[in-house]
């Protein structure tokens, strides 16, 4: 008896802590390097659920966390983006882009940038809770600290950058240095 309240006590805790975001963005605890992208579904612009596995699929992959079109940095990094892709992609990496916005909000940033790249709402903050980047925010309820993790095609994280300071992005060169470490050596 003891060992299964013991059992449960440990898991209603992991499972608290798990679903709570942090206060600040400070306090922010990402996935690290080498562990396993979680698996969430989140919706694309039309609204559908989407399951980031199936995203992924096998694929490698660049997931960024912006904070939301609205963002006027989350605006550069996202345009910033757009100019490396065809970079990315003959690495053989995609570009995933989750945001808070809802779909509509998630069209309207596609439609006034022209992007190329798959753009998904996390608008129930499961994947920034999951990947650890959620945090609470008074004026704008929670959101992301902008982030962005190079994921293998095995969902292996194998790079992540994750900079409370909203205004600082990941330079582009920096993003395609890392990507081209990240590849497997042949």
């Amino acid at each position: 008896m003891k060992n299964t309240i013991h059992r449960i006590a440990c898991i209603l805790a992991i499972t608290l802590a798990v679903g709570a975001s942090a206060n600040t963005a400070d306090e922010v605890a990402p996935l690290l390097i080498g562990a396993e992208t979680p698996s969430v579904v989140l919706a694309d612009q039309q609204g559908k659920a989407t399951p980031l596995d199936s995203v992924l699929g096998g694929k490698p992959s660049v997931v960024i966390f912006y904070r939301g079109g609205w963002c006027p940095f989350c605006n550069a990094q996202l345009s910033e983006l757009a100019a490396i892709e065809g970079d990315l992609n003959a690495l053989g990496y995609q570009i995933i882009a989750i945001s808070p916005d809802d779909p509509q909000g998630l069209k309207d940033t596609d439609d006034k940038h022209g992007l190329g790249y798959k753009l998904l709402s996390d608008s129930e903050s499961k994947a920034m809770d999951a990947f650890g980047v959620a945090y609470d925010n008074e004026r704008r309820g929670r959101l992301p600290v902008p982030s962005v993790f190079l994921v293998d095609a095995e969902k292996r994280i194998s790079f992540q950058y994750v900079n409370p300071n909203y205004r600082y992005r990941i330079p582009a060169k920096l993003l395609m240095a890392a990507a081209e470490a990240s590849l497997p050596s042949e």
